[in-house]
């Protein structure tokens, strides 16, 4: 017997990796899927060399992501963070940006009544997806500072991000490069898909960048977020294009893999 709607689970994880939210009684790939899966070879080659070498440095990156994550989460709702010491030096830094933000309308989820209607009817999981483009997410925070709208994403990484393209030969600029571009189109994957859902869209994206070292507060203005939008949509029909003739799930694992990795989901 197949199943309805209401007896799918609302998140699964697809044989190849992919992770797909139930949204309008459809399965939509996560954000981070279409990033992933749209890849360029050579990019996707990088990974799986750098994972060849650096054995177990994927699970350790997305165990200490969860932990900031749960840490940001407690602290927002005036809790204790409860971040492990292992982690406290990416905690360090964190709570000025929290900090900032006057109103919290999410956290992970929806805190307020008229966005219900995001959270999966078991209340288990929430996201914000797009019917126009099939796409869907879970935003980290959606909140205001001094009345700007504004929709966050913490990140743990192991060097800064780079908004601008370093000089030639700099690995380390290259690589916080390279994860600020793919977090600036998964920011703007997240602000179109609320407008489409609720009608309020965020004045600007707020990343937060914590390292052992130092935190980063980066702010993308509504014309930048644009920009990368558009960029997004674009890798969004790649990737159904791809899907409809059955070659992206060739690339599943890599999809997986990067999910799990907090510097890059």
């Amino acid at each position: 017997m197949a199943l309805t709607t209401d007896d799918k689970p609302y998140r699964i994880q697809t044989p190849s990796g992919y992770r797909k939210y139930l949204c309008s009684g459809l399965y939509m790939p996560s954000v981070t899927t279409v990033l992933s899966a749209t890849e360029s070879e050579k990019s996707k080659a990088g990974l799986k060399t750098w994972q060849q070498n650096n054995p177990g440095a994927l699970e350790a990156a997305s165990k200490r992501g969860s932990a900031i994550h749960l840490g940001c989460e407690n602290y927002l709702r005036g809790l204790d963070p409860n971040v492990p010491d292992e982690y406290a030096p990416f905690w360090n830094g964190i709570d000025q940006y929290l900090d900032w933000f006057d109103v919290i309308h999410w956290s992970e989820r929806p805190l307020r009544p008229d966005w219900n209607h995001l959270r999966s009817d078991d209340k288990q999981v929430s996201y914000v997806w797009s019917t126009e483009h099939l796409f869907a997410g879970c935003p980290d925070l959606i909140g205001e500072i001094g009345g700007v709208k504004v929709i966050a994403d913490f990140k743990t990484s192991n060097g800064p991000y780079q908004t601008t393209f370093p000089d030639r030969g700099d690995r380390l600029g290259f690589g916080g490069f390279r994860k600020f571009q793919k977090c600036a189109q998964q920011m703007s994957a997240y602000r179109y898909a609320l407008n489409e859902r609720t009608g309020y869209l965020c004045d600007v994206a707020l990343v937060i960048v914590s390292t052992e070292e130092t935190t980063q507060g980066i702010f993308i203005d509504g014309d930048q977020l644009a920009l990368y939008e558009s960029r997004f949509l674009k890798r969004a029909k790649q990737f159904h294009d791809l899907e409809n003739d059955d070659t992206t799930e060739d690339s599943g694992q890599q999809g997986l893999q990067e999910q799990g990795e907090s510097e890059c989901s």
